[in-house]
């Protein structure tokens, strides 16, 4: 929909459309299929015990804010590539700057609409084809057994990447390992960035196994050494005084200059003949008959005809107007085009005569000049805005530094690497550099951003969560993407040859960084502490609840133990402290009576003795009922389960009479329980 829409909208405004354009829907899946596999990993992580339409507000608002920092970042380095001097990239990056705006506003209407009906048809327990009812377990007893299962309902990829994987990345010579693979990795790349070739050669815009090209390459096999010819042209020559001189002599010495350099030989000179021609007839020239000669007698002999092209004269016939010379041309190629054309250019500047001059490689020596500024230009402006971008919607200021740390990475990677997988930096593989920024940026951003949440979390606890929440998504997103570029490697087009290699650089190399190197980074070099104020809240929220357990005719929290590896919160007033599960530790070597309460010190380190579990809980809520409408000797047998994460809640499905009663304690009793 949202290419369609791009490509519609502007070609209805007179854009055309160019071969490296067709390439723009492939990039624009890629962004999509990311930001949809970061909304549906954020409906799986939300609380199965939930309403729906809490679940779907802590899903858009978890989601949206890391879909709003991609989409920006890719907008700015498309739209920093509408700048750059090649009008192809202009064109792609028009089409790929209108294709993501519309891919922005479709996923959170269109695909948010979608997503509401079929998350409601999964919280209805209907079947994902047929939509009939399913049937489900309602006795309470298995409910509240079941209780939160986010965590085994999330993907076992999802799972992977928040214990296995957290584990292994957290092993300290694992992190030596990468760190020292890094750094070689840099080095490799830096290498490769020095031996960068540059331009786009002729033979690379034909097919593999065209006529053109076979020609192409059989010609430069046996006459390499001359090539097409320099066209040498002077006009306005109506206009110059040369007197005392001969117009014709300030002509041959123009010419001579053009023959005599290290990238020609001779010229097919029409003045050179025409002289000859005169000497030969025994006619004499002056000032007064050039013209005349030229045109009646020289140009009229079939012999000469074709001199014609090269000899312009004034409307009236009586003053040469303008003359061209071919010059040929010998020992030019790639790695020279470019001085050869700064040489011509040069003669022609300092000509006393208004001077032009052309060759077939100059089209090409013009990329060799503009591509490498351009692109570094291009990597700079858009690297500046993305870090712009980040430092304001990423609320860890360290978190963006080290995502702009990885743009510097990867374009280095790219540039590198493309010289050891044979591309040449040209406007094709440019494109794909500028498109980089956006993509390294859509990854390191997830992961910073998830990295940033929450306050009172130690390091590894937010590496844990951000992988947890993105590190399936990312993959997800690379595997796809380059799945669905792979069918170019059967193209014999060179665009989209470069184009796939450079695509699947960008993708791997971004991964990497998403999944390998800046969690790493980020979990070594954080350097986020709690405030003071957080931390008297949480003293103050340790007496009450203190107070609370030494006093039995005050309980009146009820308390489930769920399977979700995660955080346990304690909301406002005032605004919410965040704990990680680390803080938490169980004695599991000691015992205690039932209904002994635990001892809760001060913040942050929590300790919860004599538990070898979680802590039995013998109270009654006055209906009869826990908060779930279970019987307390229900709740009491799940014990068995390991507490993951706790929250302090206001009961809200208590019965008439137990709810007035709390609403006259003012509310400073919450319940405690452990959503996923």
């Amino acid at each position: 929909m949202a290419i369609a829409s791009a490509v519609g909208l502007l070609l209805l405004a007179g854009y055309g459309m160019t071969s490296v354009a067709y390439s723009m829907p492939f990039i624009v899946f890629s962004v999509g299929v990311d930001n949809v596999f970061i909304l549906l990993s954020a409906w799986r992580s939300t609380s199965s015990t939930e309403t729906f339409e809490h679940r779907m507000e802590e899903t858009f608002a978890d989601a949206a804010v890391s879909i709003t920092v991609t989409s920006l970042t890719d907008l700015i380095s498309f739209g920093v590539g509408c700048a750059t001097p090649f009008p192809s990239v202009q064109m792609f990056c028009a089409y790929a700057v209108a294709a993501v705006i519309f891919t922005y506003i479709y996923q959170l209407t269109f695909f948010a609409a979608v997503m509401v009906y079929t998350n409601r048809r999964e919280v209805n327990n209907r079947h994902c084809i047929t939509f009939h009812k399913l049937k489900r377990e309602t006795l309470p007893e298995k409910v509240a057994a079941k209780g939160d299962r986010s965590f085994e309902k999330n993907s076992i990829l999802a799972q992977f990447f928040r214990t296995s994987y957290s584990d292994f990345l957290l092993n300290p010579l694992v992190r030596i390992f990468i760190l020292t693979t890094f750094c070689v990795y840099l080095a490799v790349a830096s290498y490769g960035c020095t031996k960068v070739k540059l331009g786009l050669e002729p033979n690379d815009l034909l097919p593999e196994n065209s006529y053109g090209k076979r020609t192409l390459m059989m010609a430069e096999k046996y006459f390499s050494d001359y090539g097409s010819s320099l066209h040498v042209w002077m006009y306005n020559l109506s206009e110059v005084n040369v007197a005392p001189r001969k117009i014709w002599n300030v002509l041959e010495k123009e010419i001579e200059l053009y023959e005599h350099t290290e990238f020609t030989s001779g010229s097919d000179s029409w003045l050179r003949t025409f002289l000859a021609f005169v000497k030969q007839a025994g006619l004499l020239i002056t000032p007064e008959n050039f013209v005349y000669i030229l045109k009646n007698v020289f140009l009229s002999q079939p012999q000469f005809a074709k001199y014609n092209r090269d000899v312009v004269l004034t409307m009236d016939g009586e003053h040469l107007e303008a003359s061209r010379i071919p010059v040929q041309l010998r020992h030019v190629g790639s790695a020279n085009q470019s001085r050869a054309m700064r040489l011509f250019r040069r003669l022609a500047e300092t000509s006393e005569l208004q001077t032009g001059v052309y060759a077939d490689f100059f089209q090409f020596a013009e990329q060799y000049n503009a591509v490498l500024p351009g692109t570094l230009s291009s990597i700079a402006y858009a690297g500046v805005a993305v870090v712009a971008v980040s430092l304001i919607l990423i609320p860890e200021p360290v978190a963006s530094l080290w995502v702009s740390f990885s743009i510097v990475s990867i374009n280095i990677g790219i540039l590198g690497f493309m010289t050891f997988w044979s591309v040449r930096l040209d406007f094709i593989s440019m494109v794909t550099i500028v498109m980089s920024i956006g993509f390294c940026v859509d990854f390191a951003a997830h992961l910073a951003y998830n990295f940033a949440k929450g306050e009172n979390i130690d390091a590894p606890e937010r590496m844990r969560n951000a992988l947890y929440a993105v590190g399936a998504p990312i993959l997800m997103s690379a595997s796809s993407t380059i799945i669905g570029v792979s069918f170019m490697a059967s193209a014999e087009s060179y665009v989209f040859r470069s184009f796939l290699k450079t695509i699947i650089l960008v993708i791997l190399l971004g991964a990497l960084h998403g999944l390998v190197i800046l969690p790493v980074l980020l979990s070594m070099f954080y350097c986020g502490q709690s405030s003071k104020a957080t931390k008297e809240h949480m003293d103050a929220v340790d007496q009450k609840l203190q107070a609370q357990y030494n006093n039995p005719a005050s309980r009146t929290a009820s308390i489930q133990f769920l399977s979700n590896p995660d955080l346990y919160t304690m909301p406002p007033p005032p605004p919410n402290v965040e704990y990680s599960l680390s803080t938490l530790e169980f004695n599991r070597t000691q015992t205690r009576p039932l209904g002994a309460p635990p001892l809760i010190t001060g913040s942050p380190k929590r300790e919860l003795s004599g538990l070898s579990g979680p802590p039995e809980y013998e109270e009654h809520d006055p209906s009869g009922l826990s908060t779930f409408g279970v019987a307390p000797a229900v709740v009491a047998n799940t014990t068995g389960m390991i507490p993951m994460r706790a929250k302090l809640k206001y009961p809200t499905n208590m019965t008439t009479s137990a709810q007035q009663r709390r609403e006259n304690e003012s509310r400073t009793t919450p319940e405690l329980y452990y959503p996923s």
